[in-house]
Parts: structure tokens; C-alpha cells; sequence
């Protein structure tokens, strides 16, 4: 048998990270039943899948041996501007959000978003800040009823 190294490699991460946050969750969060769940319900379900995701690529990355090597194939470099990027946004929501409110957090993090695409041009990514900051408003604010505020009442 031969082994997909980037299949191991992403199998084991997927699962040990899983494992790990599950271990975690169950050891400090009440899970509760499927009626009255609990806060560490959601967080488990999403460790389950997470692991269960793991063991899924796992099971791929086992290839039968052949006669001939296979070839390798050329990977494209790291596109280090996505990645820096959708690193940045959720962690600038999570210093923005009871600082300035959800509608600056929500425009700063969509704005990031959409900077780590090259295609995505400038009026089109302003259209696509505007529409999904008042979707996530509609939703998470007035349908939802998240108690946060829209803007910090101290700026102004």
C-alpha cells in the first residue's frame, strides 16, 4: 500500500484536531440532551463531524500499489494573500464586535473577505461588503435577536 502524504497529512490534522476539542468540550461543557441542549452541544457535534471528516480522508489517502511510480504532480505555490486574509477577518471580528459594534465589525470583516480574492474587483467587492453586512444585520439583529449592539453608543 502506498500512502497520499498531503491525504495523511490532512486526515490526521482533521482528526486530532477534532479529537482534541471534543476531549475538551466533554471535559468542560455541560452537553445537555437533544431537548434542552447545552453549551457544549453544538461545539461537539461539530468535533464529531470534524473527526468523522478525518477518519473519511484517512480511509482515501490508502492507495493500492502499482506496477509504476507514480508520477508527481506540481502543486501550485500558496496564495499567501488568501490566507493571510481569511485569517484576519474572523479575528477582527472578534476584537470589533463590543468595541464598535456589529455593523463596523461585520463591514471590516466582509471587507477582508473579499481582499483575499484577486478576481473580485472594487465596485463588485463594495457590493458584496454592503449586501452581506445588511443580510447578516437582518438575520443576526432584528430576525435572530442577538443582544448586540449595531454601533457602540460611545463613539457617538
Amino acid at each position: 500500500m502506498i500512502w497520499d502524504r498531503d491525504d495523511l497529512t490532512s486526515g490526521l490534522f482533521f482528526l486530532g484536531i477534532g479529537l482534541f476539542f471534543a476531549a475538551n468540550t466533554l471535559s468542560s461543557l455541560d452537553i445537555g440532551t437533544a431537548a434542552a441542549m447545552g453549551p457544549g452541544f453544538f461545539p461537539l457535534a461539530l468535533c464529531i463531524i470534524l473527526t468523522l471528516l478525518g477518519i473519511g480522508i484517512l480511509m482515501n489517502a490508502r492507495k493500492p500499489a502499482q506496477g509504476e511510480e507514480e508520477q508527481q504532480v506540481e502543486r501550485p505555490p500558496l496564495n499567501w494573500r488568501a490566507i493571510f486574509f481569511v485569517i484576519a477577518a474572523p479575528v477582527a471580528f472578534g476584537l470589533m464586535l463590543r468595541s464598535f459594534g456589529l455593523v463596523p465589525a461585520l463591514t471590516v470583516t466582509i471587507a477582508l473577505a473579499v481582499a483575499a480574492s484577486h478576481t473580485i474587483g472594487i465596485k463588485r467587492g463594495l457590493a458584496i461588503v454592503i449586501g452581506m453586512t445588511a443580510f447578516c444585520v437582518v438575520v443576526f439583529y432584528y430576525g435572530l435577536q442577538v443582544p448586540v449592539d449595531l454601533f457602540n453608543p460611545a463613539l457617538f
